[in-house]
């Protein structure tokens, strides 16, 4: 009796395996499906998406990207605009969607995308005041020069 349930439990596993790796009834296999090396995960993304590619962006001197094996981008530019110029130009690039939306879950206007099922977030974000706190940061940003060339640059 206490071989049971792990044989039982072997004996259900072998039949999981099977029926994800073979065609059952007209239905694909679903494991090889799933795949992360053949199947539909292998579409996410380009493999070598950015190779030897120039862009020409309205930048004050000489910037330059160059991405490693891992696809992750150094950036090297003759000064500090053009830098962060280059950084906030690569996140955009990839993650322009997701700072639209940080930006409207931070003032509490979810909702406008979303519909009603974000309003009760929307009030909740809307009372905790981040619309506020961020109009005090600019103020205090426009007083220090660099900090205002570094978001300028990046936001540009």
């Amino acid at each position: 009796m206490k071989y049971l349930k792990p044989i039982l439990g072997l004996v259900g596993l072998a039949a999981l395996v099977y029926i994800g790796n073979n065609r059952i009834a007209g239905i694909p296999p679903l494991l090889k499906f799933a795949d992360p090396f053949a199947g539909f995960w292998q579409n996410a993304e380009l493999d070598n998406e950015v190779e030897d590619s120039t862009l020409f962006l309205p930048i004050e001197a000489f910037g330059n990207v160059l991405f490693d094996a891992r696809g992750v981008p150094h950036i090297s530019a003759e000064n500090e605009y053009d830098l962060y110029y280059l950084q906030g130009y690569l996140t955009a690039k990839d993650r322009l969607w997701q700072r639209e939306f940080q930006t409207h879950a931070a003032a509490g206007r979810v909702s406008e995308i979303v519909g009603e099922k974000a309003l009760e977030f929307d009030l909740e974000q809307r009372r905790i005041g981040m619309t506020y706190a961020a109009e005090q940061a600019v103020t205090l940003i426009d007083s220090d020069t660099t900090s205002k060339l570094i978001l300028e640059a990046y936001t540009d």
